[in-house]
């Protein structure tokens, strides 16, 4: 029998509201959710939003365990000065010392970032042959963004954490540290540069669901590329996605921004609606509260906003192409 699949977030105050509404997708669609407890990693929660919380998983007679992690990142903060927070946080910093931070009973865990919602079944996961896996993640396909093994986005990761500290993952990540380099997106880079590729376990699309602020006629393209998802994948995905994942530059793949352009907006709205935050407004648009400056900023919002427009996909890849070859490369999550 499968060890059960545990959930965990890891937010500070600020994203309290898209982690409640991602749980209450979460909820909704896996009503066989077997723990009796959701994890959060709490970086500073306010105790109005922790009740909020506690409240969602009351309701479908689950609870919450906030777990303290910050001694954990703060001494590894102390002790490797050069590590960078995120946007003034360390809570996506957790997912890498998440061994160190959950009780020893977890031995399956799904990570998820709260900029996302859980729209469909996680049965499959829980299920999931791991192998000698350590680590289950999407693997991302856009070659800009390839190293010379499965490149990844970490807002979804499928811990098996036996084989994790078996296979000494924890120490790949601290010898990864020592290194020093450069680690643009702290979390996503360190979990990509330390852990080898015998230890990843490659997991379908549909669970971390990136591209759906893409104009149709240009998604499919850019999905196909490097032949890495088949045909029926990327319509699963698509069509049915697992966790649709929110992010995108200047906010364009945020529902919880005015003007976003996702196309599975209705989604993150549906279980808004069904949560303490049913009423509190939408941010005002990012391009307009936090606009590009830089001429690099500039041109790359431009080449954001081209994903979404009904142009020729082979022209946008075109120019794609050029930008990342005259312009350092964004990082997926910028």
């Amino acid at each position: 029998m499968p060890d059960k699949l545990y959930i965990c977030y890891s937010i500070n105050d600020f994203f309290a509201r898209e982690a409640g509404i991602s749980l209450i997708g979460m909820l909704e669609n896996n009503p066989g959710y077997a723990p009796e407890e959701i994890f959060i990693l709490d970086y500073g929660i306010h105790p109005f939003n922790k009740g909020r919380l506690e409240q969602i998983a009351a309701g479908y007679g689950k609870r919450i365990t906030f777990l303290a992690a910050r001694p954990v990142t703060s001494g590894i903060k102390q002790r490797f000065p050069h590590l960078k927070s995120w946007r003034g946080s360390m809570a996506p910093i957790a997912k890498a010392f998440v061994e160190q931070i959950v009780p020893d009973y977890v031995n399956r865990l799904l990570f998820i970032d709260a900029d996302t919602v859980v729209a469909g079944s996680l049965d499959g996961l829980q299920d999931l042959d791991m192998g000698g896996a350590a680590l289950g993640v999407v693997p991302m396909n856009q070659p800009s963004y390839r190293f010379k093994k499965i490149y990844f986005n970490s807002g979804v990761l499928l811990y098996n954490l036996p084989i994790w500290r078996r296979e000494g993952c924890p120490e790949m990540i601290l010898e990864e540290l020592e290194r020093k380099s450069d680690l643009t997106l702290p979390d996503q880079m360190l979990l990509n540069n330390a852990i080898p590729q015998r230890l990843i376990k490659p997991l379908p699309l549909k669970y971390n669901y990136l591209s759906h602020y893409y104009h149709p006629e240009q998604e499919r393209g850019w999905l196909r590329i490097g032949g890495l998802y088949t045909g029926e994948e990327i319509e699963e995905a698509i069509r049915q996605p697992a966790i649709i994942h929110y992010l995108g530059g200047w906010a364009l793949a945020r529902p919880w921004y005015e003007h976003c352009r996702s196309s599975k907006s209705a989604e993150y709205l549906q279980y808004k609606a069904l949560s303490p935050w049913k009423d509190s407004p939408l941010f005002k648009p990012f391009e307009q509260t936090s606009p590009p400056r830089t001429f690099r900023q500039k041109a790359y919002f431009w080449l954001l906003k081209q994903y979404g427009e009904r142009r020729s996909f082979h022209w946008v890849h075109l120019i794609d192409t050029i930008y990342h070859s005259l312009i350092p490369a964004e990082l997926p999550g910028e």
